[in-house]
């Protein structure tokens, strides 16, 4: 038996769309036995109960790119990350699926491989490149493949997800997007994304603000997360540096420095029943440095 414990991410920091990354310390914990078929334990809601749960079929996504073959697995999770909240629920269990197919296979483990194979699966690399390496990452694909680059956030700074009692499906929230885009539109976001990691890193919170200003897919997606504006008003009022959909929604994460953390999260526990309609959470979040976890047991 053995865990795969996979950090809760917050994918595109508003400018990095499908690019800019950050890992968490919220987890998902994946617990694996091995078995003579295909089973799905505790933890796991009544529409992921199928062989169609995206742990096995990434698990078998993955048993076929490296060959290889297994009876089966029972996996279970406690699990910890809301989910289609655009916290990256969906990459912890790729990454699940994927690491154990590896493990299970009895295949040595090349965490390049494994990342190749995760962002194929989702397509995008920006949620899994942070959930298995940790921090700050740019993930981005040439002609060898996807590749990343990590970067510690300085630490002064804390993050704040406000997260609603309401779903986005991911891909509503992509179809939202519109099918061309401006040269001016996209000229602003890569300023936009050099400016985020600069202003996480140096720090220079002074330009978060500027840095999280993105026009190819906020705007869109934004009519998507009914009471956004107030939640971003309200989270930048209170000293936060900005706010920005998490993922594709309809989470927002803020930004803000960490001596003002504790102060905008009582306030808004003060305040909320009186500017909101639907229930919101605020959930104050470090970074997770180290990215994924593989624990074996017994």
């Amino acid at each position: 038996m053995f865990k795969i414990k996979v950090p809760a991410t917050s994918a595109n920091l508003g400018c990095g769309f499908d690019t800019l990354g950050i890992a968490f310390e919220k987890y998902n914990t994946f617990t694996f036995k091995p078995n003579n078929t295909y089973k799905v334990g505790d933890g796991f809601l009544d529409a992921h109960r199928s062989e169609n749960n995206m742990v096995i079929s990434s698990a078998k996504t993955a048993l076929k790119i490296i060959g290889k073959n297994i009876s089966g697995f029972e996996v279970s999770v406690n699990a910890d990350i809301p989910l289609s909240r655009g916290l990256g629920s969906s990459a912890t269990c790729i990454i699940a699926g994927v690491l154990a197919a590896f493990i299970l296979s009895d295949t040595e483990i090349d965490m390049k491989t494994v990342y190749q194979i995760c962002a194929d699966i989702e397509t995008h690399a920006d949620n899994v490149a942070a959930a298995l390496f940790g921090a700050l990452t740019v993930a981005y694909k040439n002609d060898a493949g996807w590749k990343y680059l990590k970067y510690m956030p300085n630490d002064q700074y804390r993050f704040c997800a406000f997260i609603p009692d309401f779903k986005l499906n991911t891909a509503k929230s992509r179809k939202a997007l519109p099918a061309k885009l401006s040269y001016n539109d996209c000229v602003n976001n890569i300023s936009r994304t050099a400016l985020m990691v600069t202003a996480l890193t140096k720090p220079c919170a002074e330009i978060l603000s500027d840095a999280s200003n993105d026009k190819i897919h906020q705007p869109y997606r934004i009519p998507l997360i009914e009471e956004y504006e107030i939640i971003y008003n309200f989270a930048v009022s209170h000293k936060a540096h900005t706010a920005f959909i998490s993922g594709a929604g309809p989470s927002v994460m803020a930004i803000i420095n960490y001596k003002d953390l504790d102060e905008l999260i009582k306030e808004f526990e003060n305040n909320k029943k009186s500017i909101l309609k639907h229930k919101w959470t605020a959930m104050p979040l470090l970074v997770d440095k180290n990215g994924v976890q593989i624990i074996f047991e017994g």
